[in-house]
């Protein structure tokens, strides 16, 4: 499965005051305050995620730098167990009860990137029950409470309630600090799954959330981001990102049970202290990176109409410009106090490969294949019997063979592959002149084709640009025989049946997401081809391959 996680976050992030009258706060306002988990621990059966520790600092630092949080007020912790995130709950309780007691409005953010079954977060080996996590958020004593949740089947926790993956969700707001309620939002339904993103290096539903709260869902260009705008982004971009993935289709939800008027204000980008600046009439796919480490940190679909700014810390940044058919790469530095514009028409252009190849998953779920290469044959009891009986060109040798399969990705890891191969095709010839007949010679010709299924795991580098990997598998193998004798008039054909097992070592090179190159070394055994007097003739044995692949 592409990428399972779980977020639940709160995201009462910022000041909740009338949009028509909202500053941004300052940071280390009283009674904010944020508990961010993530976790890339593996439970029972689950795989082990790659950036889930990741998204909880990127998370966490956009709190900081937009959403007005002092960081000694966000707590960041990395995979913790069972009784290690009850215990971060706990004092996070005893802090919003003093805020409480002093008589100041609170606000408590809580997210959690990680592994999630329909039922409970996976901690590692651990479990704590959606339930139970539910009643530990809603029972915390600050003013406003707000939930993300990024991983598979967290819709689940708001079944009380019942979230709506609906694209014209109403949302219940909040005028001030002086309203109470609680908002849940996670990266799926409770039946689907949520996935990473080997590309972004984020889970897509993270990854867009965060790129969101910047500047990306700032609809009316007010310079803030709400509730409702940052969950309209998520939905969508997430969405639009996931349709086409092996996984399927992710629908982000939200419960939001905040009352109110007005609209509740999360982060705040026109107070970042440097921004990214697209024009109204641009209309491009862009990917920005941050160099030198080629981080993604925002991938955007921009259409003409409005300007764009996203708020980004100050630095060097390179900017991927797809429009058309035709892709731009942009350096970028980004210097505080400014907002600097992203000019694709002086940026030299690269191929579109390169830029796709960046801007989305290479590997497509189905594939077909197509190798040809080598077979080096085994001498055995069948080759044996040929000698004896005075045939030539039967011995072991190196000969033709080939494939086609299918293939079908079951996640990042696994692929199922369905193959048709041609194992050996050969021949032996006998002189048997006589002074009656001195053209007599008999023919004995062989061949063998397999048809299996087979397993295959492979790891992704490069962003899925190199795959080593390994298969193994088995089905049935068929031999097929003919001796000739024309002297005699004699044409005998017989059809033989078996099985084949076999296992290879393979490297997978893909430089577009639906074409690449395939090499594989293997050895197999196909005890299918019989003579007369009882010999098996194995057709397997050590074969090299290469071909090509195509995705789709």
């Amino acid at each position: 499965m592409k990428r399972h996680l779980l977020v639940l976050a709160g995201l009462a992030l910022a000041g909740l005051l009338p949009r028509e009258a909202a500053a941004a706060p300052s940071p280390g306002r009283p009674g904010m305050r944020a508990l961010v988990v993530g976790s890339n621990r593996s439970g029972p059966g689950q795989e082990e995620l790659r950036f889930a520790e990741d998204d909880a600092r990127r998370f966490a630092d956009v709190l900081v730098e937009l959403g007005g949080y002092d960081r000694a007020r966000v707590t960041v912790a990395q995979a913790p167990d069972r009784a290690r995130l009850l215990a971060l709950l706990a004092v996070e309780r005893a802090a919003l009860q003093a805020e409480r007691d002093a008589g100041t409005p609170s606000v408590f953010t809580f997210f959690y990137s990680g592994h999630a079954r329909a039922s409970a977060l996976s901690l590692g080996a651990e479990e704590l029950p959606l339930g139970e996590l539910r009643e530990q958020l809603l029972s915390l004593p600050a003013t406003v409470r707000v939930a993300i949740l990024d991983a598979c089947q967290t819709g689940a926790i708001s079944h009380i309630k019942g979230a709506s993956p609906a694209r014209d969700f109403s949302f219940n707001s909040v005028s001030d600090l002086h309203a109470e309620g609680a908002a849940i939002m996670a990266s799926s339904t409770a039946s689907e799954l949520s996935q990473e993103s080997e590309t972004l290096r984020s889970s897509f539903f993270t990854h867009h959330l965060v790129v969101g709260l910047r500047g990306a869902a700032d609809a009316d260009l007010d310079g803030r981001v709400t509730l409702g705008e940052a969950y309209q982004y998520a939905y969508h971009r997430t969405l639009a990102a996931t349709a086409s993935t092996a996984v399927g289709a992710q629908h982000a939800t939200l419960e939001n049970d905040l009352k109110g008027r007005g609209e509740m204000v999360l982060t705040w980008p026109a107070r970042a202290s440097a921004q990214l600046e697209l024009a109204a009439a641009m209309r491009a796919e862009v990917l920005v990176q941050r160099d030198p480490a080629g981080t993604v940190v925002a991938e955007l679909s921009k259409a003409p109409g409005s300007p764009l700014r996203v708020a980004l810390p100050p630095g060097r940044y390179a900017a991927l410009v797809r429009s058309g058919a035709r892709a731009r790469r942009c350096e970028l530095v980004l210097r505080e106090d400014a907002a600097t514009p992203l000019l694709p028409e002086g940026c030299p252009e690269v191929a579109v490969e390169q830029s796709v190849s960046k801007a989305a998953e290479r590997r497509a779920a189905w594939g077909l294949e197509l190798l040809g290469g080598a077979i080096w044959t085994r001498a055995d009891g069948f080759n044996h019997t040929l000698d004896q009986f005075g045939f030539e060109g039967g011995s072991p040798s190196l000969t033709g063979a080939g494939s086609l399969a299918v293939t079908r990705a079951l996640g990042r890891y696994l692929t199922v592959v369905l193959r048709f191969d041609t194992l050996e095709v050969s021949g032996a010839s006998r002189d048997v002149r006589t002074a009656a007949d001195p053209a007599r010679t008999t023919t004995f010709d062989w061949q063998t084709f397999g048809l299996g299924a087979f397993l295959r795991v492979g790891y992704p580098f490069r962003e899925g640009l190199v795959t080593p990997y390994l298969q193994a598998g088995g089905g049935l193998s068929l031999g097929f025989t003919r001796y000739v004798d024309k002297s005699l008039g004699q044409d005998d054909r017989q059809v033989y049946a078996g099985y084949q097992l076999a296992a290879l070592a393979g490297l997978e090179l893909m430089p577009w997401r639906s074409f690449g190159f395939l090499w594989q070394l293997g050895y197999g055994t196909a005890p299918a081809v019989r003579t007369l007097l009882g010999d098996v003739h194995d057709s397997g044995g050590a074969v090299l391959l290469t071909g090509l692949r195509a995705g789709f």
